[in-house]
């Protein structure tokens, strides 16, 4: 008996496509599977290991994705695509100093390198060095590949030093060098809402539903259906259509967009709500004649054929394109049983006020470390006679209860998080509260939507919900803004916080 011709090995050309068109698909397991097998080569393509090491970010395998990027600069040094990736890799671990590093070794080497000029710039921006950050960014511009990407970023470093005329000026000169590309518009959507310019700010918005960057990060889960989102719609469009309505973003964006609900129930002939499954009971209470579905795990997306998709971001165009269209009055409400358990089981109320905890905010893609504090940083709240605290923090912050409760002879409260996972849950809470004292979290969105008072602990440089100055923001009334006056600064926040609340002890 014969032996059978071994099969010919896959061609490695051929083998790089595949997985390039398998991530261009968003196909990330299988494109990490094609290009572990690609690069077993000795020595590995060098485009293979890129590749492999942005599936693997994709997949958040963090640190196979830094392995691989820095093989590929070990075998081609100032590799621009590894270069790039890497960059971006450490700016949203938050290693910022490690980022600077690596551009400015590169830049001693090859003073022109424009990745490492664009790393540079982010690199110092997110160490809080704007300005040195806007000169890497103009050096950067001078060079046509990368001019569209460097005006972006100049724009968005003139914003967060307040130079707002600066900033869409940026903008704009991207916007004529490349009308087609969508990202400097939605960039200057940002400003232009910051500014409290609804009306243009929402018309840039929808240029959030063509960045492929947004879309993987806020509505990764609709891309299949994409195509079929509607763009620019107007208020005839959507009166008497079978809407099927998309959350998208984070809780807190869900919810604040909820409170346009209405009106597009008002005139839709049905209307359907996709939302983050936490937050299916809570708007189903809210809501009547609206049907929710939650995305659960794994999520399952019913799209009927005759529906029309609208993303939720999408309604601000179509409802509040001035500051006269914010009601700014609740829209939420827990089940009246809901609430009652929770005043059951936070007993009777104290003689002060009975305040609401959050002290961080975010990941370190959007800014936590600038958005947070300590809870220690709270004592002069928490030092307030006659209050009683209720931490509403997510996340595991039960070592940092006990440490500052240790010393306390009214501990802050605090429950499993399981029992505040469902946001019903939470609002019943919330519901039973006097007063929520909040930095930029989703518990500020829930509490202005209950229409429970929050006092807001703002960065120097907020997110553009709670817009550019003023001590209020036109989504919720019951919110109070407190603004750092120069970023890190939140000691004199948190003094005007604590003297806010002493005037409510003295009113009562």
């Amino acid at each position: 008996m014969t032996d059978q011709p071994n099969a010919p090995s896959p061609d490695p050309d051929s083998q790089l496509e595949l997985a390039l068109q398998q991530l261009r698909a968003g196909r990330n397991t299988e494109a990490a599977i094609t290009l572990r097998d690609l690069v077993q080569a000795s020595p590995a393509p060098v485009e293979a290991l890129v590749a492999l090491g942005s599936a693997e970010m994709a997949l958040n395998q963090w640190a196979a994705a830094e392995t691989h990027f820095r093989q590929a600069l070990n075998l081609a040094p100032h590799h621009p695509p590894a270069f790039r990736n890497l960059g971006v890799l450490l700016g949203a671990s938050e290693r910022h100093a490690e980022a600077l590093a690596l551009a400015d070794a590169t830049l001693a080497a090859e003073p022109a390198h424009t990745q490492a000029l664009l790393t540079r710039g982010n690199a110092l921006t997110g160490l809080s060095r704007l300005e040195e950050a806007l000169l890497s960014y103009q050096a950067a511009a001078a060079f046509d590949e990368v001019t569209y990407e460097a005006l972006t970023k100049l724009g968005l470093t003139h914003a967060a030093l307040h130079q707002t005329e600066a900033a869409l000026r940026s903008f704009d000169q991207a916007i004529a060098r490349e009308p087609n590309l969508a990202l400097a518009v939605f960039r200057r959507s940002i400003v232009r809402l910051l500014l409290r310019d609804f009306s243009g700010g929402w018309d840039d918005y929808e240029a959030r539903l063509n960045v492929s960057v947004f879309v993987a990060s806020s509505m990764a889960f609709y891309q299949p259906v994409m195509a079929r989102v509607a763009r620019r719609m107007a208020r005839e469009d959507v009166a008497r259509a079978n809407i099927l309505l998309l959350g998208e973003q984070g809780l807190g964006d869900q919810v604040m967009f909820a409170s346009m609900i209405p009106d597009l129930a008002a005139t839709a002939a049905k209307l359907t709500c996709v939302c983050d499954l936490r937050l299916a009971r809570l708007f189903s209470a809210s809501f009547e004649g609206v049907v929710f579905q939650g995305l659960g795990n794994p999520p399952v997306l019913a799209v009927p054929p005759d529906a029309t998709l609208l993303a939720m971001g999408s309604l601000g165009r179509l409802y509040r394109r001035g500051e006269a269209d914010f009601p700014g009055t609740p829209y939420l409400r827990a089940s009246p049983a809901v609430v009652a358990a929770w005043a059951a089981r936070l007993g009777p109320r104290p003689k002060g006020l009975r305040i609401g905890l959050s002290w961080r905010g975010g990941v370190p893609s959007t800014g936590r470390s600038q958005r947070s504090l300590g809870l220690a940083q709270l004592t002069p709240v928490l030092d307030l006679p006659g209050c009683e605290f209720v931490s509403l923090q997510y996340g595991d912050v039960a070592a940092e209860l006990e440490a500052l409760n240790a010393g306390r002879s009214i501990p802050i409260r605090a429950f499993d998080p399981a029992e505040t996972h469902d946001f019903e849950d939470l609002a019943g809470l919330i519901a039973n509260l006097d007063v929520v004292v909040s930095v930029q979290t989703a518990a500020v969105h829930l509490a202005g939507a209950l229409g429970t008072d929050c006092l807001t602990l703002l960065p120097h440089n907020p997110e553009w919900r709670y817009t550019a100055s003023g001590s209020a923001m036109p989504w919720y009334r019951s919110v109070e803004l407190y603004r750092q006056p120069e970023p890190g600064a939140w000691e004199p926040v948190v003094r005007e916080v604590a003297e806010a609340l002493k005037r409510r002890l003295a009113d009562r």
